[in-house]
This record gives C-alpha cells, sequence and structure tokens, in this order.
C-alpha cells in the first residue's frame, strides 16, 4: 500500500464523499446499492464525516464485483452487526459500517457509548455467552456444521436448465399442467439461492465474536498476570490446533507421499510442466496413476473447495475451476519429498513447544492467579479452532458451491446470447440479476427468432472497464479525521490497524523508501532471505523454496505454500490475522500489519524478518 495520496496530509485522510477517483471508474456508482455509498444525503453525509473509515484489505485488496458485495459488505454488514448487536448485545459494540468507493470496501465500527445501553447489554451478554461457551464442542459438531453443510447441499441441488427447448414438452398440453413452468422455476431457484446464501452468512457470525472475545479474554488475563508479556507469546499458548484449514493442506501432504509411493511415473507427471488436463490424461494411462487419480477425486469433496482470493472474489474462482493451484502445490510438495525434505506440519512438537511456553508463564503466578488464567486459557483452547474452520466451511467450501451454482445461471443466460460467459453473472448486483432472468424469460417467450438485447452483454463490459481501471488505482488507505488512538480491539486483533499504523499511513513516522519497517511480531523467529512479492493468488507459483513471503495479506488457499518458505510480511492483520496463526502453526518468523511492505519491499531485496520484535531489515536491494 502506497503512503503516495497521504504524505500531503498532516492530521487526515480525505473526506469520504470527496475521493477523487480516477476518470476511467466514471460510472462505478451505479453497480453498487445507494446504501453503500458515500454521500447519499446531507445528513448521511455529516454523519459519516464524524467517523473514521479504513480501508478493508483484509476483505477487499482488489475491486468487489457487484455480486461479491451480497458475500462481503452486505452480509459483513448486516450479519456481524446482528450478531453484535441484537444477538449477544457485546457490550461495547453495536456493529460495524461499510461503504464502497469504485469496489473497495471500507469500514468503520459502531461503539455503544450509552452508560445505562452497557449495562442494559452485560446482563443479556453474560447469560448467552456463558450458555455457548459450555456447549461450544456440541453445539458446533451437532448444529452447526450439519446446518453449513446443509446449506450447501440445498444450493447444490438447484436446478438450472442448460438452455431452454425450442418447445415446451407435450406433456405441458396433454396433462393439462398451465404453461411450460422451467422459466418461473429459475427465477424461483435464483431467489432461493439468494436466501440460502444469505443463511449461510448468518452462520458465519453466529458464533464468531465470542471466539474473538474469548481470545480477547485470554489476553487481557495474560497482559495482567504478566505486564511485560508479548502478543506473539500470548498466540504460541493457541498454537499446534487441528482445525479443518489445515487439512487441505494435509490432503495434499497425502496426496504427495502417496504420488512418491506408486513409483516413478506418477511423479513425473506431476512435475512435468504440463497443464492440468494433459496431466489428468497422462494419469489415466497407467495403473498407478488410475490409483492416484482416485485418491485425487476422493480429495476435492470438500478439501479442494478453497476459493483463490479472498473468498469473496467471484472473479478468481476456486481450486476447482482449473486445477492449477492444486496441482502446483503437488508438484512443489513431491520435489521437496524427492530431495528429502519433510512437508508435514509437526503437530506433536507444536503442542510440546505449546505446552513448555503456558508451563513457563504459569511458573510464575500462585495458586489464585493459576485458576484464572487456567480457566481463561482453556476456553480459549475449547472454541478458537471455530475461528478458522469457519473461514473453510462458508468462505471457501460454501462460497465454491455459489459461485459453481452461480455459474449455471450464467450458462443459461450464454446460452441464449445475454451475455458472453458465464462468470459475467456476477458482474450484476443480487438485485439485478432477477431482471436478466426475466428479460431472458421474455426472450425466450416470444419464440425463435425474437429479439435479442445487447445491453446486457455491453453493460457487462463497461463494468469490467471499471473494475480493470479501479485494480490500477491506489485508494487512500482510510478516509476521515483519525482518532487520538485506536482502541478498539477487533480492529487491532483482526485487521492489525492501530494508533501507529495510522501514522505511519499519515506519512509521518515511516519514510516510504525506508530500510526498516516496523510490524506486529506475530510468530516467534527470525529468517533471513529473499523477498517474494505476492499481491494476488495466480502468483503463487512463482514462490521458490526458502523465500520470505511479502504480501497485502494472505489467504486460506495460501495455506500449502507455508510448508517451503522461511518467513512471512504483510501489510495487513493483526496477531490473530491468517498470516498470524498459520506462521505459528508452521513455526515461521512473521511481522503482519507493517501497513507498506509491498510498497517498500521488491521481490529479490534480502531482508531480515524478526518475529519476536516486530522488525523488518531490507538487508540488500535487488539489482
Amino acid at each position: 500500500m502506497s503512503n503516495a495520496s497521504t504524505n500531503e496530509l498532516e492530521d487526515r485522510f480525505p473526506w469520504p464523499d470527496a475521493v477523487e477517483v480516477p476518470e476511467e471508474c466514471e460510472g462505478w456508482e451505479e453497480m453498487y446499492p445507494r446504501y453503500f455509498r458515500f454521500g447519499e444525503s446531507p445528513e448521511r453525509s455529516e454523519l459519516e464525516r464524524d467517523r473514521f473509515w479504513f480501508w478493508d484489505q483484509k476483505d477487499s485488496p482488489t475491486p468487489l464485483r457487484p455480486w461479491d458485495i451480497t458475500l462481503c459488505v452486505e452480509s459483513i454488514a448486516m450479519q456481524l452487526s446482528q450478531a453484535q448487536s441484537r444477538v449477544f448485545a457485546v457490550p461495547p459494540a453495536m456493529g460495524i459500517d461499510l461503504r464502497i468507493i469504485a469496489g473497495y470496501s471500507y469500514a468503520t465500527p459502531v461503539p455503544c457509548t450509552d452508560p445505562d445501553l452497557l449495562e442494559e447489554r452485560e446482563s443479556v451478554f453474560g447469560e448467552r455467552s456463558e450458555y455457548i461457551y459450555n456447549n461450544f464442542e456440541a453445539l458446533y459438531e451437532d448444529e452447526w456444521l450439519p446446518a453449513v453443510k446443509e446449506i450447501g447441499q440445498e444450493i447444490r441441488d438447484l436446478e438450472v436448465p442448460d438452455r431452454f427447448p425450442e418447445y415446451a414438452p407435450e406433456e405441458v398440453v396433454f396433462e393439462s399442467k398451465g404453461l411450460h413452468s422451467e422459466t418461473v422455476d429459475v427465477q424461483s431457484n435464483y431467489n432461493r439461492l439468494q436466501e440460502l446464501t444469505l443463511r449461510g452468512w448468518q452462520r458465519h457470525f453466529e458464533y464468531l465474536n465470542l471466539v474473538y472475545l474469548a481470545y480477547l479474554s485470554f489476553k487481557r488475563t495474560c497482559d495482567e498476570l504478566f505486564p511485560d508479556i508479548s502478543d506473539n507469546a500470548i498466540g504460541e499458548m493457541v498454537t499446534g490446533l487441528e482445525t479443518d484449514l489445515f487439512l487441505a493442506d494435509t490432503v495434499l501432504n497425502d496426496l504427495a507421499h502417496q504420488a512418491v509411493e506408486l513409483g516413478e511415473e506418477v511423479p513425473e507427471i506431476l512435475t512435468s510442466a504440463a497443464d492440468p488436463d494433459e496431466k489428468l490424461d497422462r494419469l489415466e494411462e497407467t495403473d498407478a496413476g488410475r490409483e492416484f487419480l482416485e485418491a485425487f477425486e476422493d480429495a476435492k469433496d470438500p478439501w479442494f473447495h478453497i476459493t483463490v482470493s479472498r473468498g469473496y472474489h467471484s472473479e478468481e474462482g476456486s481450486w476447482l475451476d482449473t486445477l492449477e493451484q492444486p496441482f502446483e502445490h503437488l508438484d512443489k510438495k513431491v520435489q521437496a519429498l524427492q530431495e528429502n525434505e519433510e512437508i508435514r506440519r509437526d503437530l506433536d512438537a507444536l503442542q510440546e513447544d505449546r505446552q513448555r511456553v503456558v508451563d513457563e508463564y504459569r511458573g510464575y503466578l500462585n495458586e489464585e492467579e493459576r485458576a484464572q488464567f487456567d480457566q481463561a486459557h482453556q476456553l480459549v483452547l475449547d472454541v478458537y479452532n471455530y475461528a478458522e474452520d469457519h473461514q473453510f466451511w462458508i468462505e471457501n467450501w460454501l462460497h465454491t458451491i455459489i459461485f459453481e451454482k452461480l455459474d449455471e445461471f450464467g450458462e443459461l443466460l450464454v446460452n441464449h446470447g445475454l451475455l458472453e460467459t458465464p462468470r459475467d453473472i456476477t458482474l450484476f448486483g443480487r438485485n439485478e440479476v432477477p431482471e436478466l432472468l426475466a428479460d431472458l424469460a421474455l426472450v425466450w417467450s416470444q419464440g425463435k427468432g425474437a429479439h435479442i438485447p445487447e445491453y446486457w452483454a455491453e453493460e457487462a463490459e463497461k463494468r469490467k472497464r471499471i473494475l480493470d481501471a479501479a485494480k490500477e488505482w491506489s485508494p487512500p488507505p482510510a478516509l476521515g479525521e483519525p482518532p487520538e488512538e485506536v482502541t478498539d480491539p477487533m480492529v487491532v486483533m483482526l485487521w492489525g490497524i492501530t494508533t501507529e499504523t495510522v501514522q505511519n499511513w499519515l506519512g509521518s513516522t515511516q519514510e516510504e523508501d525506508s530500510n526498516e519497517i516496523d510490524g506486529f511480531a506475530s510468530s516467534s523467529g527470525t529468517a533471513e532471505g529473499k523477498a517474494r512479492v505476492v499481491k494476488s493468488g495466480s502468483e503463487l507459483s512463482e514462490v521458490k523454496r526458502d523465500e520470505i513471503l511479502v504480501s497485502p495479506l494472505t489467504n486460506p488457499d495460501w495455506t500449502p505454500v507455508f510448508s517451503k518458505v522461511a518467513g512471512a510480511v504483510t501489510d495487513n492483520g493483526g496477531a490473530t490475522s491468517h498470516t498470524a496463526i498459520v506462521c505459528r502453526e508452521y513455526g515461521l518468523p512473521a511481522v503482519t500489519g507493517t501497513g507498506a511492505a509491498t510498497s517498500n519491499i521488491q521481490t529479490g531485496d534480502r531482508i531480515r524478518v524478526d518475529g519476536n520484535t516486530g522488525e523488518v531489515e531490507i538487508l540488500e536491494r535487488a539489482e
């Protein structure tokens, strides 16, 4: 993230309703609902100027397509706020407000400041959170996960034809079925897809706030009992977790081991320069290859339901779309095994290290303090898996199913000439797609030779051009007047935004060309090596063993690459971000929330990462 757009500002960022967007993005406002646009009324503009907004790079590092707003901005704004404000009544939090500028999402927390309301909410929260914490495992295994899987299966079962028939089938006439209902069924099934998507996101936030609050409670306990403890030491006490999110990498490791055990043919195919389709064809030719393919196919559901981007971006799809990502990971893992390198995460060692850190700190406490510590620690161990598991089941598995079903609706529109490609359907908002389907029904109803409107395809191309231009733009990292101090613990913990981060954005404490960069000490250890700057999942294939990954943030689909890098540095994210959690699980040093690492560091620079202090130093610039 570049500081150039804000260096000239001394004490604030641009006002929300005064951001200058590139001319090439003209018309972007028409793509998004008005309730997610700044400056829609004088009264709301005044409210928006009274708040501090930050670019949510964690969830919209690139512009969001209009339909993707359903999964990201709309669901986060409604479901997160509902969970905090209406369901669990988290005392100080009334949810989050979000807006869109040229496809980028900006967020601001909404605090509860009324003392009487705070007191009222504390009693509601105490009773409801205690029930969840006491019954968490049963609620997750018996209620939450089956409900999410049921939503996914119902979406899969929605019927969408490839195209409408030339003439209605004979039974419409001979069995008195009225008129052909397929056009109505398609519109009805699309409406059901919208509903199920929103219900899935209600499940996403069902327990998430309580999980993060359990971590915050443990952190507060540690800070009180050990005033000098680091965030990284606290994080080490919750490592060694067996989460579903890591199972995709575990399955790939198992496949790589099986490939090597099957002899020379399968590894030779997997490490060749052939594309995925060629590799599949070649594997079909031998007994060993077919045996490997059987295991490969079994692994696809659910473990290849991994979205290539953050999970909200339909444009990049999932592992299943091209199979490039799983084959790329298998290529590197098989090569590592052939060089006698270990690719599996040593879970026993991680758990032993965790217990060593826990025992060390418990040794400093008296009996009463140990009881306080143990209670907070056990609670976070009981529930913290969910922080990563929900990402797999909602943002990856369920989103992959949603995008696949949207492609079926898109294919129908393509086959009747209204769109150019199936995924173009996501260039329209969820409430615009019914108009597209209604127009299709009208065209079909008029019979063979009916005029096919061109304006949908033309509008899709126009929106692609706007979004492509937005990708080239560097939005301001924040909007409005920053607070004297960033105090919201969720903002610090999840987004890695601190008072120092905001000052860095304003250009007052960290020069863009500095060789020293500060961030969160998110995973202990130090590493030196060549940097590899990666800004999207499509660039992961360029990462070489023992390089240091530098990125705006990391996504769940990146997890397998952590078995070969030496460390990680990110612009965004705090001590509980995906990068921080995964690096601790793989024993890699990590510094997160630097604010500007990808601007200051170039691929090939030799850098030093200190996960104990949160410092990154550029030792030697690449030529």
